[in-house]
């Protein structure tokens, strides 16, 4: 048993067509019958659960910190996770209640979706120290994307169509892919500079996004570093190739992917182009000029035995049904602008 003795749920009543509202005060209601404080908060809309999560911190009296628990989806964990990363240690951590369309940051790091699990982890597991990722003053839990998986995660947010998880990001490649066009960018950060076409480039905090897409299956949470998956150059055959690779992450053995460690990456666009976006957690972030740092153990969660620092969980060990979605070495390449795609 941990010490937590307050908690604050904040959920968004329209993620996961209603299971979030039902999931908070589910785990509100269990948490009392354990003997905890707790509260919950329901958002109205963007940047809502920030502003709840900070204000209940800064007004936090009890003994001990505040566990402010993010209920719906990846952007309500970012939210949660901003407000509870700029608080001091001593004030705030930070629980997982998963009940959004893909919940890509509880998956990577052991949380599901059942009530029961996710109060045992808040009443009676060790809070471990998290990885996030950070651009200027912002921070993303799971991957930051530009190029085509930007252009994705634009049309899939925009779409009117009930398709959730990895379904809506296959979808969502095959209608992008028909009008896509390959931005001219230069990367640089704790690797050779290169300036040339990028297809994509996903900053992995974690493995996963869309549910199932492992477009970085080493990536890491707890080592500091991110997993950059680097395509400069590509055709549509071979990207119909490659997002077959992705469902198993064996598309980091095709040779138009590369797989970068790093702790920094510079994203500048060669030509001015307001077409380019970075996304995080399945939200627009910022767009180019960027700097993507890793912010080393930024936030505190109860974790599974099994998931932390030395015998990390790689993604994919939660079945998908769990989460409303169906550490070996990287593979190192250099970066030349003329070894495409055939």
């Amino acid at each position: 048993m941990n010490d937590l003795a307050s908690f604050l749920i904040v959920y968004n009543p329209v993620a996961g067509q209603g299971r979030a509202r039902q999931l908070a005060h589910a785990v509100a209601d269990m948490l009392g019958t354990r003997g905890r404080r707790a509260t919950t908060h329901a958002t109205v809309g963007r940047g809502d659960a920030e502003r709840a999560a900070a204000r209940a911190i800064d007004e936090h009296q009890g003994d001990g910190p505040l566990c402010v628990v993010a209920c719906g989806g990846d952007g309500t964990m970012q939210e949660v996770a901003n407000a509870v990363a700029r608080a001091r240690p001593d004030r705030a951590i930070m629980g997982l209640a998963p009940s959004g369309r893909c919940n890509d940051f509880a998956r990577a790091l052991g949380v599901d979706t059942m009530p029961e699990h996710i109060v045992d982890l808040l009443t009676d597991a060790d809070a471990r120290p998290v990885d996030l990722g950070r651009i200027g003053d912002r921070y993303f839990c799971t991957i930051a994307a530009t190029g085509f998986d930007a252009a994705v995660s634009r049309f899939v947010n925009d779409m009117r169509m009930p398709l959730r998880g990895p379904t809506a990001y296959v979808y969502g490649t095959l209608r992008v892919l028909l009008r896509y066009r390959t931005p001219t960018l230069r990367l640089s950060g704790g690797f050779d500079a290169y300036e040339g076409p990028v297809f994509l480039a996903a900053c992995a905090n974690t493995a996963l996004y869309g549910g199932a897409m492992r477009i970085a299956p080493d990536a890491n949470p707890f080592d500091g570093l991110f997993a950059v998956c680097l395509v400069t150059q590509t055709t549509r055959r071979r990207v119909l190739r490659m997002l077959r690779g992705v469902m198993t992450g064996r598309h980091v053995d095709l040779p138009e992917v590369r797989i970068l460690r790093t702790s920094r990456l510079i994203i500048e666009p060669v030509t001015p182009d307001h077409r380019i976006e970075i996304w995080a957690d399945g939200e627009p972030i910022s767009r180019p000029p960027v700097t993507i740092e890793t912010a080393p153990a930024a936030v505190r969660i109860p974790l599974p035995a099994h998931v932390g620092p030395s015998s990390h969980t790689p993604a994919g060990s939660i079945r998908a049904d769990k989460l409303g979605c169906p550490n070996a070495s990287m593979h190192q390449a250099t970066l030349d602008p003329t070894k495409d795609a055939e």
